[in-house]
């Protein structure tokens, strides 16, 4: 049973990794701009190889934040 973004938001406040598709929905874009995210050079978002799972990449906690931060922010207001 996939997570609900209330639930990925709550693994990301306890340092959780999460994965490409799990950020996509937390951020509401498309998996495909997550993985491009990831293979940018330098990566926008850090990752790392989930452990036992071949090359399943895991995302940083802390970068997916600072994208949610600054996705949410709203423009214009002093």
């Amino acid at each position: 049973m996939a997570r609900t973004v209330d639930d990925l938001e709550q693994g990301l406040a306890a340092d959780e990794w999460l994965r490409p598709g799990d950020v996509a929905r937390v951020l509401d874009i498309s998996k495909s701009a997550v993985i491009r995210m990831l293979n940018a050079e330098p990566p926008q978002i850090r990752y790392r190889y989930k452990p036992g799972t071949g090359r399943h990449r895991e995302c940083h906690p802390e970068d997916v934040r600072r994208e949610l931060v600054a996705r949410r922010q709203v423009h214009g207001d002093q």
